[in-house]
Formats: C-alpha cells, sequence, structure tokens
C-alpha cells in the first residue's frame, strides 16, 4: 500500500505545487462555514444564558450544565464523524451536518422551556462536532503546500467573525429581551441555509478520492482548480485501510498526544471565554451588558488583527515553534495578570488584549494545522474527530463545575489554572512542535496516503 499511496502522492502535485487562486480562497469560505457557525453557536449561548435564565429560571449550576451538554455532544459528533468522513468520503458529513444544524437552531429560537433549550442546544453541537473537522481535513487535502497555512487561518477568521457579529446583533437587540435572543439564533438558522446550499457545489477532498478510486471526483477536483481534467485514474488506487486502532500505532501515537495535549489546554480556557465570559463580566466585575460585549468583542478583533497581521504573512515562511512559544507567552501573562490584580474592568481589558492577540499570533491557528498535518488521509478525519473529541468532552466537563467554582472562589483560582494550561503550551509547542510548514502533507506522514 505504501508503494501505491506514494505513486498517488505524485500525481496530486498538481494540488501541491499549484499557485494559490481565487478557487482556493472559495472553497476554504464556503469549507469554513462551519466555524462560523460554531463561534455563533457559542457566543449566541453566552449572550443567551442570562436571558435564559432570568425566562426559563434556570439556576447557574444549569446553565454550566447547558453548556457542558453542548461541549460533550459536539467531542460525539466529531467523534462518529471523524470516523464516518473517512469511510464515506468528507462531502458527505460536511453537507448533511448543516441540516442537522438547521434542526437544533429552530428549537433553540422558539424554545419555551428548559428541556427545549437543552435539546436545541444538544443537536447544534452534535453537527458542530461533525463539521468543523472533517471541513478542516478537506481545506488542508486541497491546499498547495506552501500555502495551507494562509489558507487554513481564514477558518480562524471565521470563528471569530462569527462571534463579532452574534455580539454586535445581541447589542443590538439586547433591549428586546428574549426575543431578541430569539433573533440572534435565527441568524445562525439562516447561515446554515445559506451554507448548505453552497456546500452541495463544493468539491470531495481529491486526495480521499484518489485513494477511494472515485476518478470522476478527481477529475471535477482538478477541472475546478482549473487543471483540466486529463488522466484522473492515474492517482486512483484501492481504498486505503482506516480504523481508529492505527491512531494509537508507534507512528502516530506521539504526534497524537502531542496535539491533543496542547489543544485540550488551550481549549479549556477558550470554551470559558467563548460561553462564559460576559455571564462573568456581569455577575463577578459589576459590567454592564454593553461593556462586556464590547471586551467580548474586543478579544474577537485583536485575535483577527494579530492571525492578519502576524501569523498569515508568516505561518508558511518561518519556524512555527517560534510563532507558537510567542503566543502562548501572550497568552499566560493575560492570566498571570487576572491571578495577581483584582478583577476590575482594566485588568479584564489587558486580559482581553494579551489573550486575543496572545493566541492569534499562532497558538490556536498552529493547533489546527498540526492537527490536519500530522495523520494521513486514510485516517486524517478520524484523528481530527478524536483531536476534536477530546478537547470539546473535557471543556464539556470542565463548564460543568465552572460557575459554580467562580461563585465561591472568584476569578483568580481560575486565572492561575489557566496560567498554568498556557505555561505547558508555551514549553512543549516551542519545543516539539512539528516542522511541517512548505512540505506535502504526504511528506510530513511518510510519503504515502494509507495508514
Amino acid at each position: 500500500m505504501k508503494t501505491e499511496g506514494s505513486h498517488i502522492a505524485t500525481g496530486l502535485t498538481a494540488f501541491d505545487d499549484a499557485p494559490l487562486r481565487g478557487v482556493h480562497w472559495r472553497w476554504t469560505v464556503i469549507s469554513g462555514i462551519g466555524d462560523y457557525l460554531d463561534a455563533g453557536a457559542f457566543v449566541a449561548a453566552a449572550v443567551s444564558l442570562a436571558v435564559w435564565g432570568t425566562t426559563f429560571h434556570i439556576s447557574a449550576g444549569l446553565l454550566s450544565v447547558i453548556a457542558g451538554v453542548n461541549a460533550i455532544a459536539v467531542a460525539v459528533g466529531a467523534f462518529v464523524a471523524g470516523r464516518l468522513g473517512d469511510r464515506f468520503g468528507r462531502k458527505k458529513i460536511y453537507t448533511w451536518d448543516l441540516v442537522v444544524y438547521m434542526v437544533g437552531a429552530l428549537l433553540t429560537v422558539f424554545a419555551v422551556d428548559q428541556a427545549m433549550v437543552l435539546i436545541g442546544y444538544l443537536i447544534i453541537g452534535l453537527a458542530i462536532g461533525a463539521d468543523v473537522p472533517t471541513a478542516w481535513s478537506l481545506i488542508a487535502e486541497f491546499s498547495p503546500k506552501r500555502h495551507r497555512g494562509r489558507l487554513m487561518t481564514i477558518t480562524n477568521i471565521m470563528w471569530y467573525v462569527a462571534a463579532i457579529v452574534v455580539l454586535l446583533l445581541a447589542l443590538a437587540f439586547d433591549h428586546m429581551g428574549m426575543m431578541g435572543t430569539r433573533l440572534v439564533w435565527a441568524s445562525l438558522f439562516v447561515v446554515a441555509v445559506i451554507g448548505y446550499f453552497f456546500r452541495r457545489t463544493l468539491i470531495e477532498s481529491p486526495r480521499w478520492s484518489a485513494t477511494h478510486g472515485a476518478a470522476d471526483k478527481v477529475a471535477e477536483a482538478t477541472r475546478q482548480l482549473g487543471g483540466g481534467s486529463s488522466s484522473p485514474e492515474s492517482l486512483l488506487g484501492t481504498a486505503a485501510n482506516s480504523s481508529l486502532g492505527q491512531l494509537f500505532q508507534r507512528q502516530y501515537a506521539g504526534p497524537l498526544f502531542l496535539v491533543v495535549s496542547i489543544y485540550v489546554l488551550w481549549g479549556i480556557p477558550a470554551s470559558t471565554y467563548g460561553v462564559f465570559f460576559p455571564y462573568i463580566l456581569k455577575t463577578l466585575g459589576n459590567t454592564s451588558t454593553s461593556a462586556a460585549y464590547l471586551l467580548d468583542i474586543g478579544w474577537f478583533a485583536t485575535a483577527i488583527i494579530a492571525l492578519l497581521v502576524v501569523f498569515m504573512p508568516l505561518s508558511d515562511r518561518v519556524n512555527r515553534r517560534v510563532l507558537y512559544g510567542v503566543s502562548a507567552a501572550f497568552c499566560t501573562a493575560a492570566f498571570v495578570v487576572l491571578a495577581i490584580f483584582p478583577f476590575t474592568l482594566t485588568t479584564a481589558l489587558i486580559n482581553v488584549i494579551l489573550f486575543g492577540f496572545g493566541q492569534g499570533i499562532g497558538l490556536w491557528p498552529l493547533q489546527r494545522i498540526w492537527s490536519t498535518e500530522m495523520f494521513p488521509t486514510a485516517i486524517r478525519n478520524t484523528g481530527q474527530g478524536f483531536v476534536w473529541s477530546a478537547m470539546r468532552f473535557l471543556s464539556g466537563v470542565w463548564a460543568l463545575f465552572l460557575l459554580p467554582l467562580v461563585s465561591k472562589t472568584g476569578i483568580s483560582v481560575i486565572a492561575v489554572i489557566m496560567a498554568l494550561m498556557f505555561a505547558y503550551n508555551m514549553v512543549v509547542g516551542s519545543i516539539w512542535g512539528p516542522k511541517t510548514a512548505g512540505k506535502s502533507l504526504e511528506e510530513i506522514t511518510g510519503g504515502t496516503l494509507g495508514a
């Protein structure tokens, strides 16, 4: 199989060596709709918690349960769809999961009690878990090798843009109470509908198609790329073996542990801010709703600036370990500030700027890039699903206890824990982060698409 995989990899140089074209950006934006919907749901929940709590008489503990159940649902969706995406193709997953998302969004829009909120948000979690890792696999598999980092960065930007859009909508609708909350969720339903129709025009992964004998799909991807459709059969092979157990073979176990550990220890602080930051600001910081939302927007905006100004121009050209280490150092400092100084609007602002700009420099985008690069095509989606599942599951467990813990201890204890998480990222990522910039996926995984 390795010989056959090497032959296929050679034939995929048309994709690896292609100049960056408009079609790459179009494919990436359409694929990244899942990131928009993920962030949208995260932040919509964050701005809805207080309204849900008042309207449906939901305690702080139950609000934590709702957020935790969503994160665990994402984990389940990622784990299951990761395997299915390697067996049946990326396109089947990333198209139909948006239908599931629509169902969950509608339940949340029209929720009349705690149960509808819980079920709707759970269904959304399942859909997002299925979508996002699959979309990342697809983007990595069609990207030119010297521009993979730049294209993958679009998914981060779409996440942050969605967060800002939802917060601005929440500000605009804040005076409307529960109706305003329903309109915020309705906006996500509309994006899911639009995304579904755009996704139907998107290609199947040329790498997955090549390893599964799908000549017509390889030809279509090549045609849309602008390289014609001549002799796609020269790329084809028999379906590569794929199983969950292959992730734990010696050649993949080390990279798997690296990516899971740094992802989890970023994901817990990030999910805390994604869902609970406005709530914490309003309850512990005595901050107005408008100020809380504006601070949250500042967090996302500083990350976008870092992505555009620092990471996107440099990610495919410099030592990524350096970017990662500097990024994690900024994030560590952000929570040292909260651990040392009283929780005020000023310290919250300093924390937001350091955390937002810091993770945009490299920490979050590189975790995504490395997780797509470290596994061969035959188990790439399985690997993505496992990594994302582990991160969201543990973030969900954390969410179950977060608000009760904050109410008892304040923010300083939480800040110390998060500072230690980012310190781990700084040490491990800057020393053992993989050197993959400018290499094809097959060069990184040993010259084969199979496992």
